[in-house]
């Protein structure tokens, strides 16, 4: 099961969301380029890390948001690689 933090630092949550993580490294392949989160995010506010590394923003040069849970990245990351992100849940209308 995926881990799942709180956090608190330097990007606030809009609306009052709690920032999560998920560790994306088992759907690394070595040729898949777009990853799937387990649920809805908030398209600026997902950070994504390759083998600890920031990847840049959302909508920049190296992360495509394509839908509501997934995204794609420049680099192909390898088998062996790590792929983690750090994300707002979408907000939930009532």
């Amino acid at each position: 099961m995926p881990a799942e933090t709180s956090f608190i630092g330097p990007f606030i949550p809009l609306q009052g969301s709690d920032l999560r993580s998920q560790d994306l490294s088992s759907q690394i392949n070595g040729s898949l380029q777009t990853f799937t989160v387990q649920e809805s995010f908030q398209s600026i506010r997902i950070f994504v890390f390759l083998n600890g590394l920031f990847q840049g923003p959302a909508g920049g040069t190296f992360i495509q948001v394509n839908s509501s849970t997934t995204f794609t990245i420049s680099e192909v990351p390898q088998t062996g690689d790590n792929l983690s992100v750090i994300y707002s849940p979408a907000i939930k209308s009532n």
